[in-house]
């Protein structure tokens, strides 16, 4: 009797701490089902970047590569526009980016703020926009929209309003004057209403990353568990036979008794919701392993440090040739595949094309190079499945308006980690590799919580109408759980 006494006063006293929270939960989960936490996506990125003119490259990307220690990593490198010029911008391993112009060889110092108004405003021209009246560039390390660790690289940032009826703010990089963010007025409202509530999102909060790791995981398994207290005490108190007073099932009344029902029919969703949500933060780094694919990778591209790269430099010839023909390229980046340097050429976010040396094998593509190249790298045996798919997987899809390319190389692999690799068919570069646990991982978290099976996601708006009615359901149990609580700790009146 003790330990039942001890589930009842746990789930009571824990639903009373939880409930506002559960339900706010549910309804921000609807609101971020249609308004995503503010990112540039690829496609605003590139709209606002001009066509490169090949008469402006002057200078190889040579000369900023013979500056760098040659066994530095190169993350990525790519020829864009900053600043209204031509510029090459390499990420090293150490996070450190390296801008040198290429028109005239000039390296590009710390940005100011006047820089970041010229390339605000350039980028809002190429949007049909312009920056408001008496625009300025503040300077800022961080506020409530760029509190991602992707933008740590670009600090301190610079915002500038635009004038336009959206109230569009952009945040331009102070390490190579890029814009990397922009809000409206829309998602900042909207997302108080969601992801900032759903993920416990203030900035003063979440710029202490192990804080708010751990404030997710404890709330989560306090909620987990009066769940759980709330399930036992729901089964334990239902009568299907030998009703109560005759013909209820349970044997509350009111609020209480639609407490009681609603726990029932909403259990085994709330365990899932609760346990995928807890699941999402790794805790106590049960999905962690070693990391996947990092010497296929290496295998794949033949290495990445600068000396590689300094090996393979194309003649700007060649390079000029390619931007005089065919459709107008906005950006170049460059990529290895198996020890050999090519190019990419970007149109938009939707077209873009390899650039293959003059002596690469006539007979074979970025794919097919990529498949051997991996094939060696492991041992005999070893891919016992490698297909070009023209549609998404269930591990590798697109879904909230995230487009990814298509086709892919998809390579399985046997051994303890089960890899799987995703080829970009058109590049050969590798765009995702996951390892069983991943893909555990990716059941128990996007599945459970956010219900992105083929089935359904595939048939929109029928994922809509499910989800939203699960979650209805939840915040309907949530609200029985606030009256509930309510009643409990309202002031008694003296008789």
């Amino acid at each position: 009797m003790k330990i039942k006494r001890w589930i009842y006063l746990t789930h009571r006293w824990l639903g009373i701490g939880m409930c506002l929270l559960m339900a706010m939960w549910f309804f921000t989960g609807v609101v971020m089902m249609y308004v995503g936490f503010p990112a540039l996506s690829v496609s605003e990125r590139l709209q606002g970047l001009p066509v490169l003119e090949p008469a402006q490259l002057r200078v190889p990307v040579s000369r900023l590569l013979e500056r760098l220690p040659p066994e530095g990593e190169v993350v990525s490198l790519r020829l864009t526009t900053v600043l209204e010029r031509p510029a090459y911008v390499l990420l090293d391993g150490s996070g450190n980016r390296h801008v040198l112009f290429a028109d005239n060889g000039e390296w590009l110092g710390e940005v100011g703020a006047r820089q970041a108004l010229r390339a605000a405003a350039q980028f809002a021209a190429s949007h049909g926009l312009a920056l408001a009246p008496g625009a300025r560039a503040e300077s800022l390390a961080m506020d409530q929209w760029t509190v991602s660790s992707s933008l740590h690289g670009h600090r301190p940032l610079y915002r500038v309003p635009l004038a336009d009826a959206a109230g569009t703010e952009l945040y331009v990089s102070s390490r190579t004057a890029e814009v990397v963010r922009d809000t409206t007025s829309r998602e900042r409202v909207w997302n108080w209403l969601g992801a900032n509530l759903h993920w416990l999102y203030p900035m003063q909060l979440r710029r202490h990353p192990t804080l708010w790791h751990w404030v997710i995981v404890v709330l989560s398994i306090i909620g987990l568990v009066s769940i759980v207290t709330g399930g036992i005490v729901g089964v334990q108190r239902l009568r299907i036979r030998r009703r109560y007073r005759g013909r209820d099932i349970t044997p509350y009344r009111g609020m209480m008794k639609w407490h009681h029902i609603l726990g029932l029919v909403t259990l085994v969703f709330l365990l899932t919701f609760m346990l995928s949500g807890l699941l999402s933060m790794n805790p106590f780094g049960v999905f962690s392993a070693r990391q996947p694919g990092v010497d296929v990778k290496r295998a794949l591209t033949g290495g990445t440090t600068v000396a590689d790269h300094r090996r393979d430099v194309p003649a700007m010839a060649h390079l000029h040739g390619a931007l005089s023909r065919g459709e107008p390229v906005r950006e170049v980046r460059w990529l290895r595949l198996g020890g050999r340097g090519y190019q990419v050429l970007i149109a938009d976010a939707h077209r873009y094309r390899a650039l293959l040396p003059p002596d690469w094998p006539a007979d074979a593509t970025p794919a097919d190079l990529a498949r051997r190249a991996i094939t060696a790298s492991l041992p005999p045996g070893a891919v016992v499945d490698a297909r070009e798919l023209q549609h998404y997987d269930n591990y590798y899809y697109s879904h909230h308006q995230r487009w990814r390319p298509l086709p892919v190389l998809r390579m399985r692999t046997s051994g303890p980690l089960g890899s799987w690799f995703y080829i970009d068919a058109s590049t050969g570069e590798l765009l995702q590799w996951t390892t069983t646990k991943n893909r555990v991982q990716r059941w128990l978290y996007h599945g459970l919580h956010s219900l992105d099976f083929a089935f359904l996601i595939n048939r929109r708006p029928l994922w809509d109408a499910v989800v939203i009615a699960l979650s209805a359901l939840g915040m309907a149990l949530s609200g029985s759980s606030v009256i509930v609580a309510w009643r409990r700790l309202r002031p008694r009146r003296a008789p």
